[in-house]
Protein backbone atom coordinates (compact mmCIF):
# COMPACT_ATOMS: atom_id res chain seq x y z
CA UNK A 1 0.00 0.00 0.00
CA UNK A 2 1.31 3.34 -1.26
CA UNK A 3 0.47 6.03 1.38
CA UNK A 4 1.46 9.60 0.34
CA UNK A 5 1.71 12.23 3.50
CA UNK A 6 3.46 15.17 1.85
CA UNK A 7 2.35 18.37 3.78
CA UNK A 8 1.79 21.36 1.44
CA UNK A 9 3.83 24.16 2.78
CA UNK A 10 2.06 27.45 3.64
CA UNK A 11 3.89 30.69 3.62
CA UNK A 12 5.48 32.29 6.07
CA UNK A 13 3.88 34.97 8.58
CA UNK A 14 5.48 38.05 8.00
CA UNK A 15 7.45 38.81 11.14
CA UNK A 16 6.70 42.33 13.16
CA UNK A 17 6.97 45.28 11.50
CA UNK A 18 8.94 48.01 12.42
CA UNK A 19 5.97 50.06 13.40
CA UNK A 20 4.86 47.53 16.25
CA UNK A 21 8.60 47.57 17.14
CA UNK A 22 8.74 51.16 17.41
CA UNK A 23 5.89 51.15 20.18
CA UNK A 24 7.43 48.89 22.17
CA UNK A 25 5.54 45.31 21.59
CA UNK A 26 8.06 42.57 22.90
CA UNK A 27 6.48 39.07 21.89
CA UNK A 28 3.45 37.39 22.69
CA UNK A 29 2.31 34.60 25.38
CA UNK A 30 -0.13 32.90 23.72
CA UNK A 31 -2.41 35.95 21.73
CA UNK A 32 -1.96 39.06 23.65
CA UNK A 33 0.77 40.74 23.00
CA UNK A 34 2.75 42.55 25.61
CA UNK A 35 4.19 45.77 25.34
CA UNK A 36 7.84 46.92 26.52
CA UNK A 37 8.05 49.66 29.65
CA UNK A 38 9.13 52.48 27.44
CA UNK A 39 6.08 51.38 25.61
CA UNK A 40 3.81 52.38 28.40
CA UNK A 41 5.74 55.21 29.29
CA UNK A 42 5.16 56.83 26.01
CA UNK A 43 0.94 55.71 26.00
CA UNK A 44 1.12 57.83 29.08
CA UNK A 45 3.01 60.50 27.92
CA UNK A 46 0.58 60.64 24.66
CA UNK A 47 -2.48 60.49 27.44
CA UNK A 48 -0.92 63.47 29.57
CA UNK A 49 -0.63 65.36 26.03
CA UNK A 50 -3.90 64.97 25.11
CA UNK A 51 -4.99 65.75 28.25
CA UNK A 52 -3.36 69.29 28.27
CA UNK A 53 -4.61 69.67 24.53
CA UNK A 54 -7.96 69.33 26.18
CA UNK A 55 -7.67 71.81 28.61
CA UNK A 56 -6.06 74.21 26.85
CA UNK A 57 -8.46 74.50 23.74
CA UNK A 58 -11.31 74.49 25.99
CA UNK A 59 -10.19 77.65 28.11
CA UNK A 60 -9.23 79.51 24.72
CA UNK A 61 -12.49 78.34 22.98
CA UNK A 62 -16.18 78.83 24.42
CA UNK A 63 -17.44 77.00 21.51
CA UNK A 64 -15.23 73.91 22.08
CA UNK A 65 -15.77 73.86 26.02
CA UNK A 66 -19.49 73.88 25.32
CA UNK A 67 -18.97 70.61 23.40
CA UNK A 68 -16.51 68.91 25.52
CA UNK A 69 -18.74 69.42 28.86
CA UNK A 70 -22.02 68.53 27.09
CA UNK A 71 -20.01 65.33 26.52
CA UNK A 72 -19.19 65.14 30.06
CA UNK A 73 -22.35 65.39 31.36
CA UNK A 74 -23.67 62.81 29.19
CA UNK A 75 -21.05 60.38 29.74
CA UNK A 76 -21.38 61.45 33.72
CA UNK A 77 -24.78 60.14 33.56
CA UNK A 78 -24.22 56.98 32.35
CA UNK A 79 -21.69 55.91 34.15
CA UNK A 80 -23.46 57.50 37.26
CA UNK A 81 -26.46 55.31 36.16
CA UNK A 82 -24.37 51.83 37.17
CA UNK A 83 -22.67 53.13 40.04
CA UNK A 84 -25.75 54.31 41.84
CA UNK A 85 -26.79 50.92 41.55
CA UNK A 86 -24.47 50.40 44.27
CA UNK A 87 -25.70 51.21 48.07
CA UNK A 88 -22.14 51.73 48.71
CA UNK A 89 -19.76 54.13 47.48
CA UNK A 90 -17.77 52.76 43.92
CA UNK A 91 -15.13 55.24 44.55
CA UNK A 92 -14.37 53.57 48.31
CA UNK A 93 -14.62 49.96 46.87
CA UNK A 94 -12.17 51.57 43.76
CA UNK A 95 -9.98 52.78 45.77
CA UNK A 96 -9.53 50.17 48.20
CA UNK A 97 -8.88 47.86 45.65
CA UNK A 98 -6.11 49.96 43.96
CA UNK A 99 -4.52 50.53 46.31
CA UNK A 100 -4.56 46.56 47.94
CA UNK A 101 -4.03 45.52 44.69
CA UNK A 102 -0.85 47.77 43.96
CA UNK A 103 0.72 47.06 47.44
CA UNK A 104 0.13 42.70 46.73
CA UNK A 105 1.67 43.21 43.38
CA UNK A 106 4.23 45.22 44.75
CA UNK A 107 5.50 42.60 47.26
CA UNK A 108 5.23 39.48 45.02
CA UNK A 109 7.33 41.31 42.70
CA UNK A 110 9.58 42.10 45.16
CA UNK A 111 9.62 38.74 46.34
CA UNK A 112 10.54 37.08 42.85
CA UNK A 113 13.67 39.68 42.71
CA UNK A 114 12.63 40.51 38.75
CA UNK A 115 13.74 43.72 38.29
CA UNK A 116 12.52 43.66 34.75
CA UNK A 117 8.96 43.06 35.92
CA UNK A 118 9.28 45.67 38.88
CA UNK A 119 10.33 48.30 35.93
CA UNK A 120 7.39 47.07 33.43
CA UNK A 121 4.58 47.06 36.59
CA UNK A 122 5.62 50.51 37.76
CA UNK A 123 5.78 51.98 34.10
CA UNK A 124 1.66 50.61 33.92
CA UNK A 125 1.05 52.09 36.85
CA UNK A 126 2.34 54.86 35.50
CA UNK A 127 0.01 54.95 32.74
CA UNK A 128 -2.58 54.08 34.93
CA UNK A 129 -1.90 57.27 36.52
CA UNK A 130 -1.74 59.17 33.34
CA UNK A 131 -4.96 57.70 32.25
CA UNK A 132 -6.74 58.50 35.55
CA UNK A 133 -5.67 62.19 35.12
CA UNK A 134 -6.96 62.37 31.69
CA UNK A 135 -10.49 61.00 32.96
CA UNK A 136 -10.07 63.47 35.33
CA UNK A 137 -10.11 66.75 33.19
CA UNK A 138 -12.62 64.94 30.27
CA UNK A 139 -15.36 63.46 32.73
CA UNK A 140 -14.94 67.08 35.38
CA UNK A 141 -12.51 69.06 34.67
CA UNK A 142 -13.58 70.35 31.68
CA UNK A 143 -16.75 72.35 33.77
CA UNK A 144 -14.28 74.74 35.30
CA UNK A 145 -14.01 76.22 32.08
CA UNK A 146 -17.50 76.98 31.84
CA UNK A 147 -18.79 80.58 32.29
CA UNK A 148 -18.87 81.61 35.68
CA UNK A 149 -22.30 80.93 37.43
CA UNK A 150 -22.60 84.36 38.26
CA UNK A 151 -22.92 85.59 34.61
CA UNK A 152 -25.23 83.05 33.49
CA UNK A 153 -27.24 83.89 36.43
CA UNK A 154 -26.86 87.78 35.68
CA UNK A 155 -25.10 88.73 39.27
CA UNK A 156 -23.07 91.32 39.31
CA UNK A 157 -20.04 90.69 41.77
CA UNK A 158 -17.76 93.29 43.18
CA UNK A 159 -16.62 94.66 45.86
CA UNK A 160 -18.51 95.29 48.59
CA UNK A 161 -18.75 97.60 51.86
CA UNK A 162 -17.83 95.92 55.30
CA UNK A 163 -21.56 97.98 56.32
CA UNK A 164 -23.11 95.74 53.48
CA UNK A 165 -21.22 92.52 54.51
CA UNK A 166 -22.61 93.18 58.36
CA UNK A 167 -26.09 93.89 57.00
CA UNK A 168 -26.24 90.54 55.33
CA UNK A 169 -24.81 88.60 58.39
CA UNK A 170 -27.36 90.27 60.63
CA UNK A 171 -29.79 88.93 57.81
CA UNK A 172 -28.30 85.08 58.46
CA UNK A 173 -28.27 86.10 62.07
CA UNK A 174 -32.33 86.72 61.63
CA UNK A 175 -32.31 83.11 59.76
CA UNK A 176 -30.55 81.29 62.06
CA UNK A 177 -32.31 82.23 65.22
CA UNK A 178 -35.78 81.88 63.44
CA UNK A 179 -34.98 78.15 63.10
CA UNK A 180 -32.90 76.78 65.46
CA UNK A 181 -35.65 76.11 67.90
CA UNK A 182 -37.78 74.29 65.60
CA UNK A 183 -34.23 71.61 64.94
CA UNK A 184 -34.58 68.05 65.93
CA UNK A 185 -32.17 67.77 69.03
CA UNK A 186 -31.21 64.85 71.23
CA UNK A 187 -30.87 65.35 75.06
CA UNK A 188 -27.82 66.89 74.89
CA UNK A 189 -29.29 69.68 72.45
CA UNK A 190 -27.51 68.77 69.40
CA UNK A 191 -29.10 68.47 66.01
CA UNK A 192 -29.68 65.04 64.78
CA UNK A 193 -30.99 64.91 61.92
CA UNK A 194 -32.14 61.34 60.87
CA UNK A 195 -31.40 59.17 58.03
CA UNK A 196 -28.93 59.96 55.30
CA UNK A 197 -30.72 58.58 52.54
CA UNK A 198 -34.07 60.79 52.72
CA UNK A 199 -31.94 63.85 52.78
CA UNK A 200 -29.67 62.81 49.94
CA UNK A 201 -33.30 62.53 47.88
CA UNK A 202 -34.21 65.61 49.27
CA UNK A 203 -31.60 67.80 47.09
CA UNK A 204 -32.39 66.63 43.97
CA UNK A 205 -36.03 67.33 45.02
CA UNK A 206 -34.46 71.07 45.17
CA UNK A 207 -32.10 71.26 42.17
CA UNK A 208 -35.30 70.78 40.33
CA UNK A 209 -37.35 73.58 41.85
CA UNK A 210 -33.94 76.01 41.59
CA UNK A 211 -33.73 74.65 37.71
CA UNK A 212 -37.27 76.23 37.37
CA UNK A 213 -35.85 79.85 37.70
CA UNK A 214 -32.17 79.44 36.50
CA UNK A 215 -31.62 77.07 33.14
CA UNK A 216 -27.88 76.69 34.51
CA UNK A 217 -29.01 74.12 37.54
CA UNK A 218 -31.23 72.11 34.63
CA UNK A 219 -28.73 69.11 34.56
CA UNK A 220 -29.84 65.79 34.32
CA UNK A 221 -27.84 63.08 36.52
CA UNK A 222 -28.34 59.36 37.73
CA UNK A 223 -27.33 58.83 41.15
CA UNK A 224 -27.54 60.38 44.71
CA UNK A 225 -25.34 61.39 46.79
CA UNK A 226 -23.48 58.34 49.16
CA UNK A 227 -22.44 58.23 52.37
CA UNK A 228 -18.72 57.19 53.48
CA UNK A 229 -18.87 53.86 55.03
CA UNK A 230 -15.03 53.40 55.28
CA UNK A 231 -13.30 56.67 54.88
CA UNK A 232 -14.63 59.03 57.50
CA UNK A 233 -12.68 59.17 59.65
CA UNK A 234 -9.97 59.37 57.30
CA UNK A 235 -11.68 62.39 55.72
CA UNK A 236 -11.66 64.06 58.72
CA UNK A 237 -7.43 63.49 59.73
CA UNK A 238 -7.42 64.85 56.06
CA UNK A 239 -10.08 68.00 56.28
CA UNK A 240 -12.45 66.74 53.86
CA UNK A 241 -16.73 67.02 54.72
CA UNK A 242 -16.85 65.44 51.14
CA UNK A 243 -15.98 64.66 47.55
CA UNK A 244 -16.84 64.16 43.70
CA UNK A 245 -15.15 61.34 42.41
CA UNK A 246 -15.54 61.76 38.74
CA UNK A 247 -14.33 58.38 37.75
CA UNK A 248 -17.61 56.72 38.81
CA UNK A 249 -19.35 60.09 38.57
CA UNK A 250 -20.43 59.82 42.35
CA UNK A 251 -20.68 62.16 45.41
CA UNK A 252 -19.94 61.25 48.74
CA UNK A 253 -20.63 62.95 52.23
CA UNK A 254 -17.60 62.04 54.78
CA UNK A 255 -20.23 60.34 57.93
CA UNK A 256 -18.05 62.04 60.72
CA UNK A 257 -19.72 65.38 59.86
CA UNK A 258 -22.29 67.29 62.24
CA UNK A 259 -25.73 66.86 61.28
CA UNK A 260 -25.93 70.79 60.90
CA UNK A 261 -24.01 70.12 57.86
CA UNK A 262 -25.06 67.53 56.18
CA UNK A 263 -27.82 68.98 54.20
CA UNK A 264 -25.57 71.63 52.80
CA UNK A 265 -22.59 69.06 51.95
CA UNK A 266 -24.97 67.10 49.91
CA UNK A 267 -26.26 69.80 48.11
CA UNK A 268 -22.00 71.24 47.58
CA UNK A 269 -21.09 67.86 45.97
CA UNK A 270 -24.54 67.71 43.72
CA UNK A 271 -23.60 70.96 42.57
CA UNK A 272 -20.64 69.31 41.40
CA UNK A 273 -22.19 66.42 39.63
CA UNK A 274 -24.45 68.48 38.04
CA UNK A 275 -21.66 70.31 36.29
CA UNK A 276 -20.79 73.04 38.52
CA UNK A 277 -16.95 73.16 38.68
CA UNK A 278 -15.36 75.62 41.28
CA UNK A 279 -16.05 75.21 45.27
CA UNK A 280 -17.27 78.88 45.74
CA UNK A 281 -20.01 78.16 43.19
CA UNK A 282 -20.93 75.11 44.50
CA UNK A 283 -20.85 76.24 47.66
CA UNK A 284 -23.55 79.28 46.00
CA UNK A 285 -25.43 76.48 44.81
CA UNK A 286 -25.79 74.78 48.33
CA UNK A 287 -26.81 77.80 49.54
CA UNK A 288 -29.55 78.82 47.04
CA UNK A 289 -30.71 74.90 47.52
CA UNK A 290 -31.10 74.74 51.35
CA UNK A 291 -32.31 78.48 51.67
CA UNK A 292 -35.49 78.23 50.51
CA UNK A 293 -36.55 74.71 51.23
CA UNK A 294 -39.53 73.44 52.60
CA UNK A 295 -37.68 70.82 54.91
CA UNK A 296 -36.55 72.88 57.84
CA UNK A 297 -33.09 71.15 58.11
CA UNK A 298 -31.97 72.36 54.91
CA UNK A 299 -33.13 75.73 55.26
CA UNK A 300 -31.14 76.06 58.37
CA UNK A 301 -28.15 74.36 57.28
CA UNK A 302 -28.05 76.47 54.63
CA UNK A 303 -28.42 79.64 56.53
CA UNK A 304 -26.07 78.47 59.42
CA UNK A 305 -23.34 77.66 56.66
CA UNK A 306 -24.16 81.48 55.21
CA UNK A 307 -23.42 82.75 58.29
CA UNK A 308 -20.13 81.11 58.85
CA UNK A 309 -18.77 82.15 55.90
CA UNK A 310 -20.17 85.61 55.93
CA UNK A 311 -19.16 86.50 59.92
CA UNK A 312 -15.75 85.05 59.10
CA UNK A 313 -15.29 87.43 56.35
CA UNK A 314 -16.39 90.14 58.78
CA UNK A 315 -14.50 88.94 61.64
CA UNK A 316 -11.34 89.89 59.11
CA UNK A 317 -12.47 93.09 58.58
CA UNK A 318 -14.39 94.46 61.55
CA UNK A 319 -13.75 92.27 64.88
CA UNK A 320 -16.57 94.68 66.71
CA UNK A 321 -18.98 94.37 63.89
CA UNK A 322 -18.51 90.65 64.05
CA UNK A 323 -19.05 90.65 68.01
CA UNK A 324 -22.07 92.54 68.15
CA UNK A 325 -23.51 90.22 65.60
CA UNK A 326 -22.10 87.01 67.20
CA UNK A 327 -23.63 88.53 70.37
CA UNK A 328 -27.58 88.65 68.49
CA UNK A 329 -27.23 84.47 68.37
CA UNK A 330 -29.75 82.42 69.99
CA UNK A 331 -28.03 79.94 72.83
CA UNK A 332 -29.41 76.93 70.24
CA UNK A 333 -27.22 78.29 67.20
CA UNK A 334 -24.66 79.28 69.63
CA UNK A 335 -24.44 75.38 71.18
CA UNK A 336 -24.18 74.17 67.03
CA UNK A 337 -21.44 76.39 66.61
CA UNK A 338 -19.37 74.57 69.52
CA UNK A 339 -20.24 71.14 68.48
CA UNK A 340 -18.96 72.31 65.53
CA UNK A 341 -15.75 73.53 66.69
CA UNK A 342 -15.48 70.61 69.08
CA UNK A 343 -15.69 68.40 66.23
CA UNK A 344 -12.86 69.70 64.32
CA UNK A 345 -10.37 70.12 67.25
CA UNK A 346 -10.03 66.91 67.08
CA UNK A 347 -7.98 66.39 63.97
CA UNK A 348 -6.44 70.07 63.93
CA UNK A 349 -2.53 70.97 63.89
CA UNK A 350 -2.20 67.31 63.11
CA UNK A 351 0.46 65.90 60.49
CA UNK A 352 -2.14 64.07 58.62
CA UNK A 353 -4.34 67.09 58.80
CA UNK A 354 -1.39 69.59 56.97
CA UNK A 355 -0.74 67.25 54.33
CA UNK A 356 -4.51 66.58 53.82
CA UNK A 357 -5.30 70.59 53.44
CA UNK A 358 -2.01 70.94 51.12
CA UNK A 359 -3.20 68.24 48.76
CA UNK A 360 -6.16 69.34 48.72
CA UNK A 361 -5.07 72.92 48.05
CA UNK A 362 -2.82 71.84 45.56
CA UNK A 363 -5.26 69.56 43.65
CA UNK A 364 -8.28 73.61 43.82
CA UNK A 365 -5.58 74.97 42.39
CA UNK A 366 -4.67 72.86 39.55
CA UNK A 367 -8.26 73.08 38.18
CA UNK A 368 -7.38 76.65 37.99
CA UNK A 369 -8.83 77.78 40.85
CA UNK A 370 -5.78 80.40 42.15
CA UNK A 371 -7.07 80.83 45.72
CA UNK A 372 -7.15 77.22 46.91
CA UNK A 373 -9.03 75.92 49.84
CA UNK A 374 -9.52 79.82 50.15
CA UNK A 375 -11.50 79.89 47.45
CA UNK A 376 -14.48 77.94 49.40
CA UNK A 377 -14.77 81.37 51.66
CA UNK A 378 -15.61 83.56 47.70
CA UNK A 379 -18.96 81.93 48.56
CA UNK A 380 -19.42 85.54 50.26
CA UNK A 381 -19.09 87.35 47.49
CA UNK A 382 -21.99 85.81 44.82
CA UNK A 383 -24.19 85.36 48.31
CA UNK A 384 -23.91 89.64 48.62
CA UNK A 385 -24.16 89.61 44.59
CA UNK A 386 -27.45 87.90 45.13
CA UNK A 387 -29.07 89.45 47.85
CA UNK A 388 -28.88 93.59 46.43
CA UNK A 389 -30.16 91.85 43.03
CA UNK A 390 -33.22 90.47 45.45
Amino acid sequence: MNRIRTRFRLPKLPRKSDARRAIGYRGYRGSKPRLEWWGWLLFGIGLLALTRLIWTLCGAFPSVSSFFRAIARFLSNILGFFTGILPIPASELMIGGLVLGSLGWLILTLRRRDGRALLQGLCRLLWVGCAAVFLFVFLYGVHHTAPSLAAQMGLEVGKYSTAQLEAFVAQTVEQVNALAHQMPRDEEGTCDFGRFRPMAKQVSAEYIRLANEYAVFDRSRAGLVKRSLFGGRIMSYVDLAGYYFPWAAESTVSSDVVDTHIPFNIAHETAHAIGIGPEAECNFAAWLACKDSEDLRFRYSGWLLAYIYSSNALYANDYDAWYRQYGALCADAVHDLQVLNRSLERFENTKVNELGSKANDALIKATGQADGIRSYGKVVDLMLAYSSKH
